[in-house]
Protein backbone atom coordinates (compact mmCIF):
# COMPACT_ATOMS: atom_id res chain seq x y z
CA UNK A 1 0.00 0.00 0.00
CA UNK A 2 1.30 3.40 -0.95
CA UNK A 3 0.54 5.93 1.76
CA UNK A 4 0.52 9.65 1.15
CA UNK A 5 1.06 11.77 4.23
CA UNK A 6 -1.46 14.31 5.47
CA UNK A 7 -1.07 17.78 4.01
CA UNK A 8 -2.47 20.87 5.67
CA UNK A 9 -3.17 23.78 3.33
CA UNK A 10 -3.31 27.10 5.17
CA UNK A 11 -5.30 29.07 2.63
CA UNK A 12 -5.38 32.75 3.49
CA UNK A 13 -5.07 32.18 7.21
CA UNK A 14 -4.78 35.93 7.69
CA UNK A 15 -8.44 36.53 8.39
CA UNK A 16 -9.55 33.27 9.99
CA UNK A 17 -9.17 34.68 13.46
CA UNK A 18 -11.64 37.40 12.50
CA UNK A 19 -14.56 34.97 12.09
CA UNK A 20 -16.78 35.07 15.15
CA UNK A 21 -19.66 32.83 16.10
CA UNK A 22 -22.95 33.06 14.23
CA UNK A 23 -26.03 34.48 15.81
CA UNK A 24 -28.60 32.96 13.48
CA UNK A 25 -31.45 30.98 14.96
CA UNK A 26 -30.82 27.38 14.04
CA UNK A 27 -33.48 25.26 12.37
CA UNK A 28 -31.81 21.94 13.10
CA UNK A 29 -28.71 20.44 14.63
CA UNK A 30 -26.66 17.42 13.64
CA UNK A 31 -25.82 15.29 16.63
CA UNK A 32 -23.61 13.17 14.40
CA UNK A 33 -22.35 12.88 10.84
CA UNK A 34 -20.09 9.93 10.15
CA UNK A 35 -18.54 9.02 6.80
CA UNK A 36 -16.62 5.77 6.42
CA UNK A 37 -14.55 4.60 3.45
CA UNK A 38 -13.28 1.01 3.41
CA UNK A 39 -11.26 -0.64 0.65
CA UNK A 40 -11.83 -4.40 0.74
CA UNK A 41 -9.40 -7.21 -0.09
CA UNK A 42 -11.39 -8.14 -3.21
CA UNK A 43 -10.90 -4.67 -4.70
CA UNK A 44 -14.37 -3.39 -3.80
CA UNK A 45 -15.09 -0.22 -1.86
CA UNK A 46 -17.70 0.46 0.83
CA UNK A 47 -18.81 4.05 1.44
CA UNK A 48 -21.02 4.41 4.50
CA UNK A 49 -22.86 7.46 5.73
CA UNK A 50 -24.67 8.02 9.01
CA UNK A 51 -26.52 11.09 10.17
CA UNK A 52 -28.43 11.85 13.33
CA UNK A 53 -30.14 15.20 13.05
CA UNK A 54 -32.46 16.98 15.47
CA UNK A 55 -35.21 19.04 13.82
CA UNK A 56 -35.92 22.15 15.90
CA UNK A 57 -38.04 24.48 13.80
CA UNK A 58 -40.77 23.94 11.23
CA UNK A 59 -38.58 25.16 8.39
CA UNK A 60 -36.21 22.23 8.89
CA UNK A 61 -39.13 19.88 8.30
CA UNK A 62 -40.84 21.64 5.39
CA UNK A 63 -38.30 23.82 3.60
CA UNK A 64 -35.06 21.85 3.59
CA UNK A 65 -34.97 18.81 1.31
CA UNK A 66 -31.97 17.37 3.15
CA UNK A 67 -33.80 17.45 6.50
CA UNK A 68 -37.28 16.08 5.82
CA UNK A 69 -35.93 14.03 2.91
CA UNK A 70 -32.57 12.54 1.95
CA UNK A 71 -31.35 11.96 -1.60
CA UNK A 72 -28.73 9.26 -2.19
CA UNK A 73 -26.99 9.25 -5.56
CA UNK A 74 -25.66 5.88 -6.80
CA UNK A 75 -24.96 3.92 -9.97
CA UNK A 76 -26.79 0.54 -10.05
CA UNK A 77 -24.46 -0.79 -12.75
CA UNK A 78 -21.51 -0.74 -10.35
CA UNK A 79 -23.08 -0.05 -6.93
CA UNK A 80 -25.24 -1.84 -4.41
CA UNK A 81 -27.12 0.47 -2.02
CA UNK A 82 -28.12 -0.88 1.39
CA UNK A 83 -30.16 1.07 3.94
CA UNK A 84 -28.79 -0.07 7.30
CA UNK A 85 -31.05 2.03 9.54
CA UNK A 86 -33.76 4.60 8.96
CA UNK A 87 -36.07 5.80 11.69
CA UNK A 88 -37.22 8.84 13.64
CA UNK A 89 -36.89 9.19 17.42
CA UNK A 90 -39.81 11.23 18.70
CA UNK A 91 -39.40 13.60 21.68
CA UNK A 92 -41.04 11.02 23.97
CA UNK A 93 -38.36 8.46 23.01
CA UNK A 94 -40.53 6.27 20.78
CA UNK A 95 -39.29 5.25 17.34
CA UNK A 96 -41.06 5.57 14.00
CA UNK A 97 -39.54 3.19 11.49
CA UNK A 98 -39.35 4.47 7.91
CA UNK A 99 -41.85 2.38 5.91
CA UNK A 100 -40.83 0.52 2.76
CA UNK A 101 -42.87 2.82 0.49
CA UNK A 102 -40.85 5.82 1.72
CA UNK A 103 -37.83 4.69 -0.31
CA UNK A 104 -38.20 5.83 -3.91
CA UNK A 105 -35.69 5.35 -6.73
CA UNK A 106 -35.80 8.03 -9.38
CA UNK A 107 -33.74 9.49 -12.21
CA UNK A 108 -31.70 12.45 -10.92
CA UNK A 109 -32.73 15.73 -12.50
CA UNK A 110 -29.08 16.34 -13.48
CA UNK A 111 -29.20 13.26 -15.74
CA UNK A 112 -32.47 13.91 -17.53
CA UNK A 113 -30.84 15.62 -20.50
CA UNK A 114 -28.09 13.06 -21.09
CA UNK A 115 -29.08 9.62 -22.35
CA UNK A 116 -25.84 7.86 -21.40
CA UNK A 117 -26.39 8.83 -17.76
CA UNK A 118 -29.97 7.55 -17.62
CA UNK A 119 -28.92 4.46 -15.65
CA UNK A 120 -27.89 6.49 -12.62
CA UNK A 121 -30.38 6.57 -9.77
CA UNK A 122 -31.23 8.77 -6.84
CA UNK A 123 -32.92 7.14 -3.88
CA UNK A 124 -35.22 9.54 -2.09
CA UNK A 125 -35.76 8.69 1.56
CA UNK A 126 -38.95 10.34 2.82
CA UNK A 127 -38.51 10.59 6.57
CA UNK A 128 -41.65 9.96 8.64
CA UNK A 129 -42.89 10.81 12.11
CA UNK A 130 -41.42 14.30 11.96
CA UNK A 131 -42.23 16.84 14.67
CA UNK A 132 -40.46 19.49 16.66
CA UNK A 133 -37.36 18.17 18.51
CA UNK A 134 -37.45 14.78 16.85
CA UNK A 135 -34.21 13.10 15.76
CA UNK A 136 -33.90 11.61 12.27
CA UNK A 137 -31.46 8.70 11.99
CA UNK A 138 -30.27 7.41 8.62
CA UNK A 139 -27.44 4.96 7.98
CA UNK A 140 -26.64 3.53 4.55
CA UNK A 141 -23.79 1.87 2.63
CA UNK A 142 -22.89 2.05 -1.05
CA UNK A 143 -20.89 -1.01 -2.09
CA UNK A 144 -18.79 -0.25 -5.18
CA UNK A 145 -18.19 -3.73 -6.65
CA UNK A 146 -14.94 -2.84 -8.36
CA UNK A 147 -13.63 0.63 -7.80
CA UNK A 148 -11.06 2.46 -9.85
CA UNK A 149 -10.55 5.71 -7.99
CA UNK A 150 -12.57 7.68 -5.46
CA UNK A 151 -11.92 11.41 -5.17
CA UNK A 152 -14.19 13.35 -2.82
CA UNK A 153 -14.03 16.67 -1.03
CA UNK A 154 -16.03 17.01 2.18
CA UNK A 155 -17.10 20.36 3.62
CA UNK A 156 -17.55 19.62 7.30
CA UNK A 157 -19.48 22.78 8.16
CA UNK A 158 -23.18 22.43 7.30
CA UNK A 159 -26.18 24.78 7.10
CA UNK A 160 -26.93 23.99 10.73
CA UNK A 161 -24.56 23.26 13.65
CA UNK A 162 -22.79 19.88 13.91
CA UNK A 163 -21.97 18.46 17.32
CA UNK A 164 -19.72 15.71 15.97
CA UNK A 165 -18.37 14.97 12.49
CA UNK A 166 -16.29 11.84 11.91
CA UNK A 167 -14.38 10.66 8.85
CA UNK A 168 -12.90 7.15 8.87
CA UNK A 169 -10.73 5.67 6.13
CA UNK A 170 -9.55 2.05 6.02
CA UNK A 171 -7.19 0.80 3.31
CA UNK A 172 -5.61 -2.62 4.06
CA UNK A 173 -1.92 -3.08 3.29
CA UNK A 174 -1.09 -3.44 -0.43
CA UNK A 175 -4.72 -2.83 -1.42
CA UNK A 176 -4.30 0.60 -2.91
CA UNK A 177 -3.09 4.11 -2.53
CA UNK A 178 -4.68 6.86 -0.51
CA UNK A 179 -4.12 10.43 0.57
CA UNK A 180 -6.02 12.64 2.98
CA UNK A 181 -5.74 16.41 2.82
CA UNK A 182 -7.03 18.99 5.25
CA UNK A 183 -8.00 22.19 3.43
CA UNK A 184 -8.95 25.66 4.61
CA UNK A 185 -9.75 26.27 8.26
CA UNK A 186 -8.78 22.83 9.51
CA UNK A 187 -8.01 23.82 13.08
CA UNK A 188 -11.05 21.97 14.43
CA UNK A 189 -10.17 18.72 12.66
CA UNK A 190 -8.43 16.36 15.09
CA UNK A 191 -6.74 13.13 14.05
CA UNK A 192 -7.39 10.09 16.22
CA UNK A 193 -4.75 7.35 16.47
CA UNK A 194 -6.48 3.96 16.46
CA UNK A 195 -6.75 0.88 14.26
CA UNK A 196 -8.03 2.79 11.23
CA UNK A 197 -5.81 4.04 8.42
CA UNK A 198 -7.14 7.51 9.15
CA UNK A 199 -9.70 8.69 11.66
CA UNK A 200 -10.67 12.36 11.91
CA UNK A 201 -13.10 14.05 14.22
CA UNK A 202 -14.41 17.60 14.51
CA UNK A 203 -16.65 18.76 17.34
CA UNK A 204 -19.04 21.68 17.73
CA UNK A 205 -18.95 23.06 14.20
CA UNK A 206 -20.97 26.24 13.78
CA UNK A 207 -23.36 26.54 10.87
CA UNK A 208 -22.37 28.10 7.57
CA UNK A 209 -22.82 31.82 7.12
CA UNK A 210 -25.78 33.30 5.29
CA UNK A 211 -25.16 36.60 3.54
CA UNK A 212 -23.97 38.41 0.44
CA UNK A 213 -20.38 38.93 -0.73
CA UNK A 214 -19.01 35.93 1.19
CA UNK A 215 -15.44 34.73 0.61
CA UNK A 216 -14.68 31.36 -0.96
CA UNK A 217 -15.97 28.63 1.38
CA UNK A 218 -12.58 26.89 1.17
CA UNK A 219 -11.18 29.79 3.14
CA UNK A 220 -13.85 29.90 5.83
CA UNK A 221 -14.70 26.27 6.54
CA UNK A 222 -12.85 23.03 7.28
CA UNK A 223 -12.58 20.54 4.42
CA UNK A 224 -11.21 17.04 4.05
CA UNK A 225 -10.17 15.79 0.62
CA UNK A 226 -10.13 12.00 0.19
CA UNK A 227 -8.33 10.30 -2.69
CA UNK A 228 -8.46 6.50 -2.92
CA UNK A 229 -6.94 4.51 -5.79
CA UNK A 230 -7.20 0.78 -6.34
CA UNK A 231 -4.00 -1.20 -6.80
CA UNK A 232 -5.02 -1.78 -10.45
CA UNK A 233 -5.58 1.93 -11.06
CA UNK A 234 -4.00 3.37 -14.18
CA UNK A 235 -4.31 6.90 -15.45
CA UNK A 236 -6.32 7.06 -18.66
CA UNK A 237 -4.45 8.72 -21.51
CA UNK A 238 -6.82 11.14 -23.19
CA UNK A 239 -4.16 12.74 -25.39
CA UNK A 240 -4.38 12.66 -29.18
CA UNK A 241 -8.20 12.37 -29.15
CA UNK A 242 -9.88 13.21 -32.40
CA UNK A 243 -13.51 13.99 -33.14
CA UNK A 244 -14.11 13.31 -36.85
CA UNK A 245 -17.79 14.22 -36.44
CA UNK A 246 -16.78 17.76 -35.43
CA UNK A 247 -14.86 18.56 -38.63
CA UNK A 248 -17.67 20.63 -40.16
CA UNK A 249 -18.24 22.55 -36.93
CA UNK A 250 -14.53 23.33 -36.62
CA UNK A 251 -14.48 24.56 -40.22
CA UNK A 252 -17.57 26.74 -39.69
CA UNK A 253 -15.92 28.35 -36.66
CA UNK A 254 -12.70 29.11 -38.56
CA UNK A 255 -11.05 32.51 -38.29
CA UNK A 256 -7.68 33.59 -39.66
CA UNK A 257 -6.89 34.97 -36.22
CA UNK A 258 -5.89 31.85 -34.23
CA UNK A 259 -6.91 33.49 -30.95
CA UNK A 260 -10.41 34.16 -32.30
CA UNK A 261 -10.68 30.64 -33.76
CA UNK A 262 -9.71 29.06 -30.44
CA UNK A 263 -12.22 31.25 -28.60
CA UNK A 264 -14.94 30.37 -31.14
CA UNK A 265 -14.41 26.65 -30.51
CA UNK A 266 -14.52 27.17 -26.74
CA UNK A 267 -17.71 29.21 -27.01
CA UNK A 268 -19.38 26.62 -29.25
CA UNK A 269 -18.81 23.84 -26.71
CA UNK A 270 -19.96 26.09 -23.87
CA UNK A 271 -23.18 26.91 -25.72
CA UNK A 272 -24.03 23.57 -27.32
CA UNK A 273 -22.74 20.77 -25.08
CA UNK A 274 -25.00 20.56 -22.04
CA UNK A 275 -23.21 20.24 -18.69
CA UNK A 276 -24.22 17.34 -16.45
CA UNK A 277 -23.51 18.30 -12.88
CA UNK A 278 -22.78 14.95 -11.26
CA UNK A 279 -19.63 13.89 -9.42
CA UNK A 280 -17.14 11.90 -11.50
CA UNK A 281 -17.06 9.27 -8.74
CA UNK A 282 -20.58 8.18 -9.68
CA UNK A 283 -19.20 6.88 -13.00
CA UNK A 284 -16.05 5.47 -11.33
CA UNK A 285 -14.02 8.30 -12.89
CA UNK A 286 -14.54 6.59 -16.29
CA UNK A 287 -15.18 9.62 -18.45
CA UNK A 288 -16.56 9.39 -21.97
CA UNK A 289 -14.43 9.97 -25.05
CA UNK A 290 -14.53 13.35 -26.76
CA UNK A 291 -16.47 11.78 -29.66
CA UNK A 292 -19.10 10.37 -27.33
CA UNK A 293 -19.46 13.75 -25.60
CA UNK A 294 -19.86 15.48 -28.96
CA UNK A 295 -22.45 13.00 -30.24
CA UNK A 296 -24.48 12.96 -27.01
CA UNK A 297 -24.40 16.77 -26.62
CA UNK A 298 -23.69 16.41 -22.90
CA UNK A 299 -20.95 15.75 -20.40
CA UNK A 300 -19.51 16.78 -17.07
CA UNK A 301 -17.10 19.70 -16.81
CA UNK A 302 -14.00 17.57 -17.44
CA UNK A 303 -15.55 15.81 -20.44
CA UNK A 304 -16.63 19.09 -22.01
CA UNK A 305 -13.22 20.65 -21.40
CA UNK A 306 -11.53 17.65 -23.03
CA UNK A 307 -13.81 18.04 -26.03
CA UNK A 308 -12.56 21.62 -26.45
CA UNK A 309 -8.96 20.36 -26.28
CA UNK A 310 -9.65 17.67 -28.89
CA UNK A 311 -11.34 20.13 -31.25
CA UNK A 312 -8.52 22.67 -30.86
CA UNK A 313 -5.87 20.05 -31.67
CA UNK A 314 -7.94 18.85 -34.61
CA UNK A 315 -7.96 22.45 -35.87
CA UNK A 316 -4.15 22.45 -35.71
CA UNK A 317 -4.01 24.54 -32.53
CA UNK A 318 -1.75 22.85 -29.99
CA UNK A 319 -3.83 22.51 -26.82
CA UNK A 320 -3.80 20.63 -23.53
CA UNK A 321 -5.74 20.47 -20.28
CA UNK A 322 -4.62 21.26 -16.75
CA UNK A 323 -8.01 21.90 -15.10
CA UNK A 324 -8.40 24.83 -17.49
CA UNK A 325 -7.83 25.03 -21.25
CA UNK A 326 -4.33 25.84 -22.50
CA UNK A 327 -3.28 26.46 -26.09
CA UNK A 328 -0.34 27.86 -28.05
CA UNK A 329 -0.38 30.76 -30.51
CA UNK A 330 2.59 31.73 -32.68
CA UNK A 331 3.05 35.48 -32.49
CA UNK A 332 5.87 37.07 -34.51
CA UNK A 333 7.79 33.82 -34.57
CA UNK A 334 7.35 33.16 -30.83
CA UNK A 335 5.08 30.48 -29.36
CA UNK A 336 2.95 32.04 -26.62
CA UNK A 337 0.87 29.87 -24.28
CA UNK A 338 -2.61 31.09 -23.40
CA UNK A 339 -5.22 29.82 -20.94
CA UNK A 340 -8.98 30.25 -20.84
CA UNK A 341 -11.99 28.96 -18.92
CA UNK A 342 -14.84 27.01 -20.46
CA UNK A 343 -18.12 28.35 -19.10
CA UNK A 344 -17.17 31.87 -18.04
CA UNK A 345 -16.17 32.69 -21.61
CA UNK A 346 -13.40 34.88 -20.30
CA UNK A 347 -10.89 36.38 -22.72
CA UNK A 348 -7.82 34.13 -23.06
CA UNK A 349 -4.84 35.42 -21.11
CA UNK A 350 -1.15 34.64 -21.32
CA UNK A 351 -0.23 31.68 -19.14
CA UNK A 352 1.62 32.82 -16.06
CA UNK A 353 0.64 36.46 -16.42
CA UNK A 354 -0.26 38.05 -13.13
CA UNK A 355 -3.91 38.94 -12.75
CA UNK A 356 -4.40 42.57 -11.79
CA UNK A 357 -6.15 42.24 -8.47
CA UNK A 358 -6.30 46.00 -7.95
CA UNK A 359 -8.93 47.26 -10.39
CA UNK A 360 -7.93 50.75 -11.54
CA UNK A 361 -10.31 53.20 -13.24
CA UNK A 362 -9.52 56.87 -13.92
CA UNK A 363 -11.89 59.27 -15.66
CA UNK A 364 -11.64 63.02 -16.17
CA UNK A 365 -14.42 64.35 -18.38
CA UNK A 366 -16.63 67.31 -19.10
CA UNK A 367 -20.18 66.06 -19.56
CA UNK A 368 -23.48 67.78 -20.37
CA UNK A 369 -26.40 67.82 -17.98
CA UNK A 370 -28.75 64.92 -18.63
CA UNK A 371 -31.02 65.03 -15.62
CA UNK A 372 -34.63 64.03 -15.24
CA UNK A 373 -37.30 66.59 -14.39
CA UNK A 374 -38.74 66.13 -10.90
CA UNK A 375 -41.16 69.08 -10.95
CA UNK A 376 -41.35 72.49 -9.23
CA UNK A 377 -38.09 73.52 -10.88
CA UNK A 378 -36.12 70.53 -9.60
CA UNK A 379 -34.16 68.04 -11.70
CA UNK A 380 -31.81 65.21 -10.84
CA UNK A 381 -28.95 63.53 -12.67
CA UNK A 382 -27.27 60.23 -11.87
CA UNK A 383 -23.52 60.14 -12.33
CA UNK A 384 -22.18 57.83 -15.06
CA UNK A 385 -21.62 54.20 -14.05
CA UNK A 386 -18.29 52.96 -15.32
CA UNK A 387 -17.93 49.38 -16.49
CA UNK A 388 -15.99 47.32 -13.97
CA UNK A 389 -16.49 49.76 -11.10
CA UNK A 390 -17.14 48.47 -7.60
CA UNK A 391 -20.60 46.98 -7.28
CA UNK A 392 -21.50 46.60 -3.61
CA UNK A 393 -25.10 47.37 -2.67
CA UNK A 394 -25.18 48.90 0.85
CA UNK A 395 -28.80 47.73 1.24
CA UNK A 396 -27.47 44.17 1.31
CA UNK A 397 -24.99 44.96 4.09
CA UNK A 398 -26.87 44.36 7.32
CA UNK A 399 -26.15 46.43 10.41
CA UNK A 400 -24.87 43.36 12.24
CA UNK A 401 -22.77 40.81 10.36
CA UNK A 402 -20.76 37.89 11.70
CA UNK A 403 -19.04 36.83 8.47
CA UNK A 404 -16.24 38.52 6.50
CA UNK A 405 -16.77 39.99 3.04
CA UNK A 406 -14.96 39.17 -0.18
CA UNK A 407 -14.36 42.16 -2.46
CA UNK A 408 -12.21 42.89 -5.43
CA UNK A 409 -9.78 45.61 -4.44
CA UNK A 410 -10.04 48.79 -6.46
CA UNK A 411 -8.56 52.19 -7.12
CA UNK A 412 -11.17 54.42 -8.77
CA UNK A 413 -10.81 58.12 -9.53
CA UNK A 414 -13.45 60.25 -11.26
CA UNK A 415 -13.44 63.97 -12.04
CA UNK A 416 -16.54 65.21 -13.82
CA UNK A 417 -17.36 68.77 -14.80
CA UNK A 418 -21.10 68.87 -15.44
CA UNK A 419 -22.20 71.68 -17.78
CA UNK A 420 -25.64 73.07 -16.89
CA UNK A 421 -27.98 74.68 -19.46
CA UNK A 422 -27.51 78.44 -19.71
CA UNK A 423 -31.13 79.41 -19.10
CA UNK A 424 -32.77 79.45 -16.75
CA UNK A 425 -29.91 79.55 -14.28
CA UNK A 426 -29.74 76.50 -12.02
CA UNK A 427 -28.15 76.00 -8.64
CA UNK A 428 -27.12 72.84 -6.88
CA UNK A 429 -29.48 71.82 -4.10
CA UNK A 430 -27.90 71.46 -0.69
CA UNK A 431 -24.52 72.43 0.66
CA UNK A 432 -21.28 71.40 -1.07
CA UNK A 433 -20.20 67.86 -0.22
CA UNK A 434 -16.74 67.31 1.18
CA UNK A 435 -16.00 63.83 2.54
CA UNK A 436 -12.51 62.46 2.94
CA UNK A 437 -11.15 59.79 5.27
CA UNK A 438 -8.82 56.81 5.44
CA UNK A 439 -9.35 53.54 7.29
CA UNK A 440 -6.19 51.58 8.06
CA UNK A 441 -6.14 48.15 6.44
CA UNK A 442 -9.23 49.02 4.38
CA UNK A 443 -8.75 52.01 2.14
CA UNK A 444 -9.52 55.63 1.37
CA UNK A 445 -12.54 57.60 0.17
CA UNK A 446 -12.90 61.15 -1.10
CA UNK A 447 -16.06 62.83 -2.39
CA UNK A 448 -16.21 66.49 -3.33
CA UNK A 449 -19.26 68.02 -5.05
CA UNK A 450 -19.64 71.79 -5.51
CA UNK A 451 -20.79 74.41 -8.00
CA UNK A 452 -18.01 76.36 -9.69
CA UNK A 453 -18.17 80.13 -10.36
CA UNK A 454 -19.06 79.51 -14.01
CA UNK A 455 -22.20 77.66 -12.98
CA UNK A 456 -21.04 74.13 -13.73
CA UNK A 457 -20.81 71.41 -11.10
CA UNK A 458 -17.47 69.85 -10.15
CA UNK A 459 -17.57 66.26 -8.98
CA UNK A 460 -14.54 64.47 -7.58
CA UNK A 461 -14.99 60.89 -6.41
CA UNK A 462 -12.11 58.67 -5.33
CA UNK A 463 -12.29 55.22 -3.78
CA UNK A 464 -9.41 52.96 -2.88
CA UNK A 465 -10.12 49.53 -1.37
CA UNK A 466 -6.91 47.68 -0.56
CA UNK A 467 -7.87 45.00 1.95
CA UNK A 468 -5.44 42.09 2.44
CA UNK A 469 -6.37 39.37 -0.09
CA UNK A 470 -9.62 41.23 -0.77
CA UNK A 471 -11.06 40.11 2.58
CA UNK A 472 -12.97 42.59 4.75
CA UNK A 473 -12.75 41.24 8.29
CA UNK A 474 -15.56 41.47 10.81
CA UNK A 475 -13.53 44.10 12.67
CA UNK A 476 -13.44 46.26 9.55
CA UNK A 477 -17.04 45.59 8.58
CA UNK A 478 -18.71 48.68 10.09
CA UNK A 479 -16.12 51.00 8.54
CA UNK A 480 -16.53 49.28 5.17
CA UNK A 481 -20.32 49.50 5.37
CA UNK A 482 -20.11 53.22 6.13
CA UNK A 483 -17.71 53.72 3.22
CA UNK A 484 -20.09 51.93 0.82
CA UNK A 485 -23.03 53.98 2.10
CA UNK A 486 -21.12 57.22 1.50
CA UNK A 487 -20.00 56.05 -1.94
CA UNK A 488 -23.55 55.24 -3.04
CA UNK A 489 -25.36 58.11 -1.28
CA UNK A 490 -23.55 60.77 -3.31
CA UNK A 491 -23.85 59.48 -6.86
CA UNK A 492 -26.71 61.80 -7.88
CA UNK A 493 -26.80 65.57 -8.42
CA UNK A 494 -29.96 67.61 -7.76
CA UNK A 495 -30.43 71.15 -9.08
CA UNK A 496 -33.19 73.76 -8.96
CA UNK A 497 -34.09 76.61 -11.26
CA UNK A 498 -33.61 80.05 -9.66
CA UNK A 499 -36.83 81.24 -11.33
CA UNK A 500 -39.74 79.72 -9.42
CA UNK A 501 -42.06 80.11 -12.40
CA UNK A 502 -40.12 77.46 -14.27
CA UNK A 503 -41.64 74.10 -13.48
CA UNK A 504 -39.23 72.05 -15.59
CA UNK A 505 -35.66 72.16 -16.79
Amino acid sequence: MKKTSIITISAIALFLSFISSTAFAQDAEYNLIRRTYKVNNDGSLDISYRKEIKLIRNRAITAYADKGETFILYNPSIDELTINESYTIRPDGSRVQTPANAFIDQLPSECQDCGRYNGIRERAVIHTGLEYNCIVVLDYTIHRKKFNVWNEELQLTQDCPVKKYEVIVDVPNDNGEYSITKIGNGKKIKEISDNHSFHFKANNLEQTYVGDYLPNPHIMYPYIKILLKSKEYKDINYSNETVPEASNVIADLHDNNIMVWATNIRDWVADNIHEINIPADIINQQEASASKVFNSNCGNINERTRLVIAMLNQAGIKAWMNKNIYFTVNENGNNINYTMLLDKKSIPRIDGAAIDELRTIERSETIPWSGKILGNGYAQMELPAEKGSINIDPARLTSDRKAPIKVRNCNEKYHYTILLPRTPKRVMVGKPINIEYTKKGLGFIKISISQNPGGGIEVIRELNIDAPNGIISTKQYKAFRKMMQDWNNYNTITVKSELSQHFGL
